[in-house]
């Protein structure tokens, strides 16, 4: 084909592509997606207080040829948010908050009100909408903190199945498994009022052992404090010396340095200064001076005692007179303006938007 032929042919595709304007065979026979109405809307507020109305403007309009605007709507879905704490306070160290929180939602969207189209102005080519949606009183925020008097029932409804006792075995664990947390363990027996029966349950059931002194702080010379003194560093009670058998180092406790056996060298010989008789408190080379921890055979008497402590003890500010807990709940709305016209169709505003209710 000649280069003059090509031309002549591009311009007459040309030709029949501008006479598309004037008799478009798809735009006459095929419908390309729907006229939906064209719809915006601004919150004169993102807070309310829940059971007032809250406030909006709503500007929409429809280019359809074949309907007209016939009413519109406010839908809302409503979401929760909570979070619960509690903070023990019946020690120094460690100190330990538990905290849980969750986003629910309440009800899926529904529709909160309905307005005649007769209700809006017109205003250019658009139509405007003033008015205002109800919220329910039901939604009020939920507020629980550092009650003076402590409400059970309460605590149950507010807080999840078994956050009283994750905690107690939180406060178990961290006092008990080790001696890291020792001077916590040592406050725990003195602020806390074990009863004598408490004492005598667990120390009969360690008959080997030398029974752990109870006091109730009434009797002079017998305080809490005087049977559970600090380390005396300065004074030498007795010895020890290790072995090690296969990785393990045994620490063996000997009266004088001469009851050791002939084979160990003097000079390994190390002191174990004065302490209640559940307490190791010995020199070591590793940190140059003393530790102290709990004897591990006394431990799972302690852990005994410490799992007696109820939630409420661990909890309570004696210097405030509260209870450390903290809930609270807050509701929210999301809404949404749809739009309807005569045909049923539905114009909705795409931005979403967000109500805290107070």
């Amino acid at each position: 084909m000649k280069l003059y032929s090509k031309i002549a042919l591009f311009a007459a595709g040309v030709m029949a592509a501008s006479s598309c304007s004037v008799n478009d065979p798809f735009a006459d026979n095929m419908e390309i997606g729907q006229v939906l109405p064209t719809v915006s809307w601004e919150l004169s507020s993102t807070v309310c207080k829940a059971g007032d109305e809250a406030k909006f403007l709503a500007k929409y309009y429809t280019t359809s040829s074949d309907a007209k605007i016939d009413h519109s709507e406010v839908w809302a879905m409503i979401t929760s948010t909570e979070s619960a704490a509690a903070t023990q306070k019946l020690i120094t160290s460690p100190a330990y908050t538990q905290t849980v929180n969750a986003n629910d939602t309440v009800r899926g969207f529904h529709m909160l009100a309905s307005y005649p189209h007769s209700q809006a102005v017109l205003s250019g080519t658009e139509y405007h909408l003033d008015a205002t949606f109800p919220t329910s009183s039901t939604l009020s925020p939920v507020n629980w903190t550092s009650p003076e008097d402590w409400d059970q029932e309460k605590f149950d409804l507010y807080y999840p199945a078994g956050f009283q006792q994750q905690f107690c075995e939180k406060m178990v664990s961290y006092l008990t498994t080790d001696s890291t947390y020792l001077s916590g363990l040592r406050q725990a027996y003195l602020n806390y009022a074990f009863t004598q029966e408490q004492f005598d349950a667990v120390n009969a059931k360690y008959p080997s052992l030398t029974p752990l002194p109870f006091s109730d702080s009434a009797d002079a010379g017998h305080t809490k404090g005087d049977l559970w003194f600090e380390p005396d560093t300065k004074t030498i009670d007795h010895y020890y010396y290790t072995t090690l058998e296969g990785a393990v180092t045994v620490e063996h406790e000997i009266a004088t340095k001469e009851d050791a056996p002939s084979g160990v060298d003097p000079e390994k010989i190390y002191p174990v200064y004065k302490a209640p008789h559940w307490i190791f408190c010995r020199y070591s080379d590793d940190t140059g001076g003393a530790v102290t921890s709990v004897r591990h055979e006394y431990m799972p008497m302690w852990k005994e005692l410490v799992e007696m402590i109820p939630f409420t003890a661990w909890i309570f500010d004696s210097s405030n007179q509260v209870y450390t807990v903290a809930f609270s709940r807050t509701y929210s709305l999301i809404p949404k303006f749809k739009v309807y016209d005569t045909k049923g169709k539905v114009g909705t505003d795409t931005e979403t938007k967000t109500i805290e209710l107070n």
